[in-house]
């Protein structure tokens, strides 16, 4: 594992149990307890975490949900490609809902099919298209949550059971092959999971690092999903491994 995939993975943990230990993650990687406390300290400089004796914890609330700007930067450019082949799966005259992610945020500017309804939750998909004309956009209400720049809540699930969607594109934090597909927060966890009901098609977005990860809240099992869309350069045994329960896409 590099070191910045083992960050990310660090920061996974820390927002699912909301701490952790020096010791336990040097065994958790294979790691040594110094590279764990270099890789902390780097985390605690950039504002994510907040070190402890032998351990960290978050840094506040903002963090999470993920640090979301932070994020951007993370793989960018499997992000990029992975956002190029979503693009590319849409037909023309569907109604899509994009969920809330970096890439499908990227997926959004990528859009090129004509006479789209566009059904969002997302703050940054409404920006990115609320410049083409050409598309009905449609915004899901509920509560803001400022840091993930994202619309839940009891309203948002209300709205959403009265939709359906040709195609729905979504993300999460872990891909499983038990637990399935998982996320760090069980609002996002509902919201999805209501999304995937009403959807003939339901496409998930995620980089070759979320495989083998399982996070706090299960959304739904592989088997429920049309494929999910990744980078090529996902390891050929892994693909093989979760291509039996669910279609993986890297190229079209």
């Amino acid at each position: 594992m590099f070191e910045e995939e083992r960050k990310i993975s660090i920061l996974n943990k820390i927002q699912s149990d909301g701490k952790v230990s020096v010791s336990v993650l040097a065994r958790k990687y294979n790691v040594s307890e110094s590279t764990i406390r270099r890789d902390l300290t780097s985390l605690e400089n950039s504002g994510f975490i907040k070190r402890t004796h032998g351990g960290a914890i978050l840094q506040g609330a903002a963090n999470k949900d993920y640090f979301y700007n932070e994020k951007k930067n993370f793989y960018l450019s499997e992000k990029k490609e992975m956002a190029r082949v979503a693009a590319s799966l849409v037909r023309p005259g569907s109604t899509i809902f994009l969920g809330t992610s970096t890439t499908t945020n990227l997926m959004a500017q990528r859009l090129t099919s004509a006479n789209l309804t566009v059904v969002t939750n997302s703050l940054d998909v409404m920006n990115v298209l609320s410049q083409h004309s050409d598309y009905n956009l449609v915004i899901i209400g509920g509560n803001y949550i400022k840091s993930a720049r994202t619309i839940e809540g009891m309203t948002s699930l209300e709205q959403i059971s009265k939709l359906h969607f040709t195609q729905a594109f979504l993300g999460a934090n872990g891909i499983d092959l038990e637990f399935g597909l998982s996320t760090s927060s069980d609002i996002e966890a509902n919201s999805k999971s209501a999304v995937m009901k009403n959807s003939s098609e339901v496409y998930y977005l995620c980089e070759p690092a979320k495989f083998n990860r399982i996070s706090a809240y299960k959304i739904s099992d592989l088997n429920q999903v049309t494929g999910i869309i990744t980078d090529a350069s996902l390891d050929a045994d892994i693909r093989a491994t979760y291509s039996k329960l669910c279609r993986i896409i890297s190229e079209v």
